[in-house]
């Protein structure tokens, strides 16, 4: 799986953060962990350089999907 945002208007909007093999899903106001198995949106773009910064920090403190 390619680095980067995939989304899906699923659920009002749905969006997965990917980055080294690990995936945060922001749904419904919420953000998890979650696996490739639960991506079913198209890839969009690239992360930001903002978003890199954070994304570890981010994947563990959420829960897990």
């Amino acid at each position: 799986m390619k680095d980067g945002i995939y989304t899906s208007p699923a659920n009002g909007g749905t969006a997965w953060f990917v980055m080294d093999g690990k995936i945060l899903m922001a749904m419904m106001g919420q953000t998890y962990k979650t696996t490739r198995h639960f991506v079913f949106g198209e890839w969009k773009q690239d992360l930001h350089p903002e978003m890199i910064e954070v994304f570890n920090e981010t994947y563990n403190k959420v829960k897990q999907w």
